[in-house]
């Protein structure tokens, strides 16, 4: 083997070796997810934001959901702290009661997440 060739794959391989703990997406993945978002109305028809929140890690952990629907051009924001045992999911609702079907014809969900925080038990 010439010495070019030595020195290019040592090179490969030093890269890949560096990149190797990159690869394992699931040591950095955040604990708390927000799976999807949907809106709905009640049966009064008031405006319902509904959000599937996952814990994916094997501790308990706590999070403040954060509603942000975009309600005719007109963010109003809404938190709701929530609690997930080990590896569970749930749905999350914030309901807006002064906003009725007929008044919103345009309402765009935005959930996000803030203060996640293990739970020590």
């Amino acid at each position: 083997m010439d010495r070019r060739t030595f020195l290019a794959r040592g090179a490969g391989f030093a890269g890949l070796c560096g990149l190797a703990g990159c690869l394992d997406a699931s040591a950095d993945a955040a604990p708390v997810l927000v799976a999807s978002s949907d809106v709905a109305f009640d049966e009064a028809g008031a405006l319902v934001i509904e959000a599937i929140v996952s814990n994916v890690k094997a501790d308990p952990y706590a999070a403040t959901v954060v509603f942000r629907p975009e309600i005719d051009g007109e963010t109003r924001e809404r938190t709701v702290g929530v609690t997930l045992d080990p590896n569970s999911t749930r749905v999350v609702r914030a309901t807006y009661g002064d906003v009725r079907r007929a008044n919103a014809p345009s309402v765009t969900p935005h959930v996000s997440l803030r203060d996640v925080r293990r739970v020590r038990a």
